[in-house]
């Protein structure tokens, strides 16, 4: 495994993700506690000191989960554990930082975070977390205590917000979404550079963009890589090298469910360092852009005129843009946890053409779901 000098600290390049466990009977609260201490002793054997989750992911449960297997295995103390405060909730009436905060010190059976962001951080909760909390005392305060370790934010919000917010506080480190597709969305190679001229290392995650970015059955990308002599590493470590290649980062994260993944993600993390990303990958990488970029979907513009007057309250323009997604990346699986949430009820469609009448791209709607269906399910 190869590390990250941090603060004197030494952070494995990989990170393990906890918002994607396993599960049993497809309930997100009912995490398969045995797999995942499997997948987490494995990874620990092999390095890995770095374990990121949240407060909502699971419904609280991959919190408790992580606090039984550190208890239960004697390792608290020996790893970084990295959590959040939800920012999606801090406008409701009952919202209390250290009331959560107490509530994820139990979860995790401990007295102190070392690593403690804000959750998917934008500028206009960053204000409301300074006008209504203090926030800023309020972290400092108790990292004086050790009650939290480093701080830090996650974000998905604007470049110039990025800058903004990075600017306002004593940081540590931050966390944005980056991969070879998302590499100039959000904060992107700006934020990225940004972060790095002021000494603030950036975590990142979607270094797959979920799971996309597997191709599991997309000849044309076996076409570019193999033009590139690049046949012999998967779709997989062709993400994740492009993004540990890059000065800046410090935790490359990854939401291991399988034994399969958490294996070749830590070769992949053992093999591949900063400025190593080959010319040929790099063109590679263009192709599969250029590629992606020119796919075919269906010309759905988020209006919602269709859902307005839908009897069985179908969110149609959500379905095709997983349609949409799906099909760029020929990976329907990618896009099924959130399929199942939003898209659960499609079969109720009765066909009775108010959609259609309303769409002003005179879309085929009914049909269209009907290969969104068959797509997906």
């Amino acid at each position: 495994m190869k590390y990250f000098d941090f603060q004197g600290e030494k952070i494995s390049r990989l990170g393990f993700g906890l918002m994607r466990l396993p599960v049993i009977d497809g309930d997100q609260s009912k995490i398969d506690y045995d797999k995942v201490e499997k997948l987490f002793m494995y990874a620990y054997e092999h390095g890995v000191n770095y374990y990121d989750t949240a407060f909502p992911y699971h419904n609280g449960f991959s919190e408790k989960t992580l606090g039984n297997i550190l208890t239960n295995n004697h390792l608290h103390g020996k790893v970084n554990c990295a959590t959040k405060l939800f920012t999606l909730v801090i406008k409701q009436p009952d919202f209390d930082p250290r009331k959560m905060l107490d509530e994820q010190l139990s979860r995790l059976q401990t007295d102190h975070i070392e690593f403690y962001l804000m959750h998917g951080l934008n500028k206009d909760q960053w204000d409301y977390l300074c006008e209504h909390f203090d926030i800023k005392n309020y972290l400092r305060d108790l990292k004086r205590q050790g009650v939290l370790g480093h701080l830090g934010f996650s974000f998905h919000d604007t470049y110039e917000s990025f800058t903004q917010i990075l600017n306002d506080f004593e940081w540590e480190f931050a966390q944005i979404q980056y991969n070879y597709l998302d590499h100039e969305i959000q904060a992107g190679d700006r934020g990225r550079e940004f972060a790095l001229s002021k000494g603030v290392p950036l975590n990142v995650m979607e270094p797959c963009k979920g799971g996309s970015l597997i191709f599991p059955n997309y000849p044309e990308i076996d076409e570019i890589k193999a033009k590139h002599g690049l046949s012999d590493i998967s779709n997989a470590e062709l993400a994740f090298s492009y993004v540990f290649d890059k000065p800046g980062f410090m935790v490359v994260l990854s939401g291991m469910n399988e034994m399969e993944q958490m294996e070749e993600n830590i070769r992949i993390a053992d093999k591949y360092d900063y400025n190593t990303f080959s010319d040929e990958a790099n063109a590679a990488v263009e192709e599969i852009r250029d590629l992606i970029e020119h796919s075919e979907n269906i010309p759905c513009t988020g209006c919602r005129y269709c859902t307005a007057g839908c009897p069985m309250q179908i969110q149609i323009p959500m379905a095709f843009s997983l349609y949409n997604e799906a099909q760029k990346f020929r990976n329907p699986a990618s896009q099924r946890r959130s399929y199942d949430r939003a898209c659960a009820n499609i079969a109720d469609c009765i066909e009775c053409g108010q959609c259609e009448t309303a769409c002003p791209q005179h879309l085929p709607i009914p049909e269209l779901l009907k290969k969104v269906r068959e797509y997906m399910e």
